[in-house]
């Protein structure tokens, strides 16, 4: 019997040793995810990639059919070096390694030892604390990869929650298995194979000996952690602190300790001077107006996935304007600049600032408050509107669970929420479709379709899903017609460019609708963040320009998207050029007129001393743009984040009034 089920579990290890060859060959050579024209650059990883799977194969056919082990010193050894291997390699991923500070490369290093350390004494074989900590820390530095890649930040941890969200649209995204990564993957498996190799049994006696030891390795794995998360870790080791700038300090302090350090931003301090009592004294500064007002104007507001204007990047031209229609709005017209606090993804953070008048600035880098903070019913431009009498409708044509907003726009107080996957109303379902989502003209049919059956005006917030990443996939529905000088053969930015074309098409037949309208109506229109780096990086290259990502003028220049207000009456739209979308619903409900909150009028009052705030950065009355990690040394963003504290975390001591019409 013996005999038997070793022999299985040797021709079972020998087939996976071949089958693991051969995908990484199929990754390489027939998949095409790595282009067979391999650079000059290439060829010391593709000689690694094939050695580890020989060298593998080698180590198995030792261990499986020659019983072979080494001596147990030696084994010891290979212990020791194999979790620096996988630090190295994780940190390969995206950088050299050994430009990070050798004490925070100890510190690294530490995480790794005692995760492979705890599952070792945890089961007794070194060879599970090895597998362990090479699967689970290089499968996080991969999955970083990929998430800079589509949305030009890193992985943080408060994305785990964001996963089902991200499954939803992965398949529009084209997973290209870059050599660097098949490297990771290779040597990944390597050093698996290797710490089975040199498996070492763990005798630790009794069992209260062994419980004792587990004891005393989980202790040392969760204090370091802990520690990790404090300000003697950030001054002692020297660590890069600043999240506003998550790359620079992804690639400073490296990605186990970065990742980990985050954890100390899942929840939110209370900022300096905090006190129920102070935010009383800013309340009674702003009175709201009353919840009442003859002749309110319709308000439409659009937020345009991925809409932006690239030329606030860089220069460029094209084979034939992509924005033709829009440019030429002059009458009853604002147009400008909103500072966003994102970038390629982690669009509800742009609806959040828009609908609540709050602001990423005093909250984590990447956090998604739809998800981490909003957990009751809470104040927005809905509830003002509902007040007021108003039809309230929020509309995204693609999955209610996404971002968690058919949790989210009935707590903000939207009456009625219309998705993809709506029960008993097909609309988005049968509508027209560009590439796989659903076109910007079907969801603006659908808003004229619900302003046609209102009895009462209509407050609409949209989010469209046209222009969604990734642009590589070719489809039979959308041929793109727009190409920049000089990229003609990039397709990905080709079909970015005329994807925008389309949005700017369905803009103009919702303006001349509403042109023919005789009640009044407001159109807002906004691109909720910049596209990835698939499309900035070839027209910055293309220009000839780069971004230092340590100068902040230079990233805030990723940071900004179009907003474009109409109207269908005379109308004085008081708007800056320069604003941030917080700012902007304040601004567009002053300028139609609309009864305000006492948090709007702080926020009008706030934008006079402070044109822009976002997730990164803020600018001062003298136009010169700060790092937000100064916020607390201006009196007025600081009072804002300390109302934005009681809004979101001291709702029992808040002075709610600030956020309602009376």
């Amino acid at each position: 019997m013996e005999n038997k089920k070793s022999g299985t579990a040797k021709k079972i290890f020998s087939v996976a040793a071949v089958l693991w060859i051969a995908v990484i060959i199929e990754a390489l050579f027939v998949l095409g995810t790595v282009q067979v024209g391999i650079t000059k650059a290439d060829v010391p990883l593709v000689v690694a990639i094939h050695a580890a799977a020989i060298l593998a194969a080698v180590m198995a056919y030792l261990r499986v059919f020659r019983n072979f082990k080494p001596p147990l010193a030696v084994r010891w050894i290979v212990n020791v070096i194999l979790p620096f291997a996988a630090f190295l390699v994780l940190e390969y991923l995206t950088h050299d390694p050994f430009e990070i500070k050798w004490q925070i490369i100890l510190l690294n290093l530490a995480v790794f030892y005692l995760v492979a350390a705890f599952f070792a004494v945890l089961t007794r074989r070194t060879s599970v604390g090895i597998w362990v900590t090479t699967l689970v820390l290089l499968t996080g530095g991969v999955v970083s990869y990929y998430t800079t890649q589509f949305r030009s930040a890193p992985l943080f941890p408060w994305d785990i929650a964001s996963a089902g969200t991200a499954v939803t649209v992965i398949s529009n995204y084209r997973i290209e298995f870059a050599m660097k990564v098949v490297f990771t993957i290779a040597i990944g498996l390597l050093i698996i194979e290797a710490g089975m190799f040199a498996n070492v049994k763990l005798k630790l006696g009794r069992w209260y000996v062994r419980v004792a030891a587990t004891l005393v390795a989980l202790c040392a794995l969760v204090g370091s952690v802990v520690y990790l998360q404090t300000d003697d870790a950030i001054s002692r080791f020297g660590l890069y602190p600043y999240l506003f700038t998550p790359n620079v300090l992804y690639k400073r302090n490296g990605f186990t300790v970065s990742f980990l350090m985050n954890l100390r931003y899942t929840t939110v301090e209370k900022p300096s001077g905090y006190s129920s009592a102070k935010t009383e004294q800013i309340a009674g500064e702003y009175e709201s107006d009353k919840a009442e007002g003859n002749d309110l104007p319709n308000v439409i507001v659009i937020m345009n996935e991925s809409l932006a204007e690239m030329k606030y990047l860089c220069d460029y031209e094209t084979n034939e304007p992509y924005f033709p229609f829009i440019d030429s709005l002059k009458e009853n017209t604002a147009k400008g600049k909103l500072h966003m606090s994102v970038i390629g993804g982690n669009t509800p953070n742009s609806e959040f600032e828009f609908l609540t008048g709050l602001t990423m600035a005093y909250l984590p880098q990447g956090s998604i408050p739809y998800q981490q903070f909003l957990k009751e019913d809470s104040p927005s431009l809905a509830t003002q509107f509902d007040g007021l009498g108003y039809r309230t409708v929020a509309m995204h044509p693609y999955y209610a669970s996404g971002w968690k907003r058919n949790e989210i726009y009935p707590r903000f107080g939207f009456e009625e929420s219309y998705f993809l996957d709506t029960a008993g109303d097909p609309y988005f379902k049968r509508s027209r479709k560009i590439r796989g989502y659903v076109s910007d003209e079907a969801l603006y049919d659908r808003i004229i379709e619900i302003f046609e059956e209102s009895d009462e005006p209509l407050f609409t917030f949209a989010v469209t899903m046209q222009n969604h990443g990734g642009y590589w996939d070719e489809f039979e529905n959308f041929t793109p017609e727009i190409t920049v000088n000089g990229l003609e053969n990039s397709f990905v930015v080709s079909q970015y460019m005329s994807l925008v074309r389309e949005s700017d098409r369905a803009f103009e037949k919702l303006v001349e609708y509403f042109e023919g309208v005789d009640e009044k109506t407001v159109i807002v229109m906004f691109g909720d963040h910049q596209p990835g780096d698939a499309v900035a990086n070839p027209l910055l290259k293309n220009a000839g320009q780069t971004l230092d990502a340590n100068s902040v003028a230079d990233m805030e220049k990723r940071y900004i998207a179009p907003y474009i207000v109409w109207t269908n009456y005379d109308c004085d739209l008081d708007m800056a050029e320069d604003m941030t979308p917080a700012y902007l619903s304040a601004a567009v409900l002053r300028s139609a007129g609309i009864p305000q909150t006492g948090e709007q009028k702080f926020l009008l009052d706030l934008a006079g001393e402070f044109p822009t705030v976002n997730a990164r950065a803020f600018t001062d009355k003298d136009g010169t743009l700060k790092p937000i990690n100064e916020y607390p040394r201006c009196e007025g963003l600081l009072e804002y984040a300390q109302m934005q504290y009681a809004y979101l975390f001291d709702r029992k001591n808040a002075p709610m009034d600030f956020w309602n019409l009376k």
